[in-house]
């Protein structure tokens, strides 16, 4: 039977995908035989996934991942059948056709018929078939090119469905593909009838003042109630439609745990929890380079050796957990340890030696306000470069790229015992709670997720110390700071008798923002600024509020470090 050049593409197209979601499976179940390597039906599970992908290459008549498969599929046969044990060169053997197998297939997707040296690698593997390599031996990573070949960390995760014995995929005939970006457009149209469901929420209300009475303004109500319930409905529809499993990340981490812990002779185990947990596609791709750094940071800064973790009364293996669950509207993720912990004294002296901060600012931290500076673009406390971390940046992307999907970042360590970063991630990006608050005559939208609490007072409960306006609210004192200050190169002052703060959360940081009035709380949808104002600092975004208005939605931790950049500036 011969197929079209459209009908190929399509079927090398589906190959590549699943193939790559198979590999990225593969190397989670890797690290999952090594610690229980007599699992016969984990074994059974990989085999028949490097079946499945070797019968499909030569389906389709790519000889080169034929040979290597075909290879990898004997030492698993091999390895199931219990005619040799598992042994952490063979591992690494088995890993390193795995990193190949990933170098072919990427050029299978780029159409671009390289040929790879995969002699050396086959050769590997048929001396241990043969049994003439011992067990003392290292698999040699030279064998493929260090270019071509994926960072453990560079792959996709979703659960690739092996055919059953009929030959038909157990679950393919429930699912479709469908490409994001017709996802983004229904997602669009769902964002702009929100907008009109709120537009027509606040006409009805208006109509309702004035016809109280009316049949047609009882009729109306009962319309814009259904409209309301449908357009609800639909909006979680499409919200569900995006979400993806946080596994999609997490499923790429043992292996590089595995592999960082090989590289700097320790021993760390990684446990994780929560990965079944929901998350927006766009939120997920922004959060894999973030938990990266951190990662990383946790095998290379945070965990001591095996011998330093035994002299101080710890088990050999040191643990890193990494968790998500939701939490209301929010998705909590952490990365935690069991390591030697953040020293804030340290760190303080650190960031007075770069001139980051100076003395007397370090004077008046408090330690939790010290864990802090990590995140200061340079900061690093390395006592020496390696290539996994220590050269004074990635914690400041990190919270970049948190900060900017509207997420929060905090640190919980303690000295001897361990480091806890937590992020509290939006559900979606696309449509999200907002407070509407007006300053200086304008108004603007704060996202919900980063508001704690609002209070009415007057200009008599806001005093100064040393310069720095603050209130104290149930005997806590929270630095307040104007929110027409921030926005307003002329700020005046306003003559309304009251107002009110709003108190937000800055990472471990608790600021009162100080506005003129509340005008509630709104569901909207965030729209870009466009090219020419995209990545104006403080501003996340714009919205159309239900009266038709367009309005700013700020992004107070940008907001407040563009202001006080301006202020250093200033004196």
């Amino acid at each position: 039977m011969a197929f079209s050049s459209n009908e190929m593409d399509e079927i090398i197209n589906d190959f590549v995908t699943e193939s790559t979601e198979a590999l990225e499976s593969l190397s989670q179940k890797f690290v999952e035989l090594e610690k229980r390597p007599g699992d016969t039906t984990l074994l059974n599970d990989i085999f028949r996934s490097v079946h499945t992908t070797k019968g499909a290459a030569g389906f389709l008549g790519f000889q080169q991942m034929v040979d290597v498969t075909h290879v990898t599929e004997d030492v698993l046969n091999k390895l199931r059948k219990g005619e040799m044990n598992l042994t952490p060169f063979i591992m690494d053997s088995l890993l390193l056709s795995i990193d190949l197998i990933k170098v072919l297939l990427s050029n299978i997707k780029e159409r671009n018929n390289k040929e790879e040296h995969i002699a050396p690698v086959i050769s590997i593997l048929n001396d241990i078939l043969k049994g003439t390599l011992g067990e003392s031996a290292t698999a040699d990573e030279s064998a493929v090119p260090q270019d071509a070949l994926p960072a453990p960390n560079e792959t996709p995760a979703t659960i690739f469905k092996v055919p059953d014995e009929a030959g038909h995929s157990r679950e393919k005939e429930h699912s479709i593909r469908v490409d994001i970006d017709r996802l983004d457009t229904v997602l669009n149209l769902a964002g702009e009838l929100v907008l009109s469901r709120n537009r027509l929420m606040r006409l009805g209300s208006k109509i309702g003042e004035w016809e109280a009475e009316s049949e047609l303004s009882s009729q109306m109500d009962e319309a814009i109630a259904q409209l309301d319930l449908v357009t609800t409905d639909l909006q979680l529809a499409v919200m569900k439609i995006r979400m993806q499993p946080i596994a999609k990340v997490f499923n790429k981490f043992p292996r590089m745990v595995r592999d960082l812990a090989r590289q700097n002779d320790k021993e760390i185990e990684l446990v994780i929890s929560g990965e079944e947990t929901e998350l927006d596609k766009t939120v997920i791709e922004e959060i894999g380079d973030p938990l990266v750094h951190l990662i990383r940071n946790s095998a290379d800064h945070g965990m001591e050796s095996p011998e330093d973790r035994v002299a101080r009364g710890k088990p050999r293996c040191g643990t890193i957990a990494l968790s998500a669950y939701q939490e209301g509207r929010n998705i909590i993720v952490s990365v935690g340890d069991d390591g030697r912990g953040i020293d804030p004294v340290a760190v303080k002296r650190t960031a007075v030696e770069k001139g980051l901060i100076s003395s007397e600012d370090a004077e008046k931290m408090s330690d939790r306000e010290a864990l802090n500076l990590i995140f200061i673009p340079g900061f690093s406390t390395a006592k020496k470069v390696s290539n996994i971390s220590g050269r004074g940046v990635g914690m400041d992307v990190v919270k970049t790229n948190i900060t900017r999907i509207n997420g929060t970042i905090s640190v919980d360590s303690e000295v001897g015992k361990g480091t806890r970063i937590i992020f509290k991630l939006p559900l979606t990006l696309a449509i999200i709670q907002a407070l509407t608050v007006e300053a200086g005559g304008e108004v603007y939208g704060i996202p919900l997720s980063t508001v704690i609490e609002n209070i009415r007072v007057n200009d008599a409960d806001i005093r100064t110390i040393e310069g720095q306006e603050v209130i104290n609210i149930r005997d806590k004192v929270f630095p307040v700071v104007r929110l027409e200050a921030l926005t307003s190169a002329n700020p005046s002052i306003s003559k309304k008798e009251w107002k009110y703060i709003v108190i937000i959360c800055l990472g471990e940081r608790r600021v009162g923002l100080l506005v003129d009035a509340l005008h509630g709380q709104e569901e909207i949808v965030m729209k870009s600024m466009g090219e020419y104002l995209r990545g104006t600092e403080g501003v996340a975004g714009a919205c159309i509020t239900g009266d038709g208005n367009v309005i700013l939605v700020l992004d107070v931790a940008g907001l407040m470090e563009s202001h006080k950049r301006s202020y250093a500036e200033a004196i």
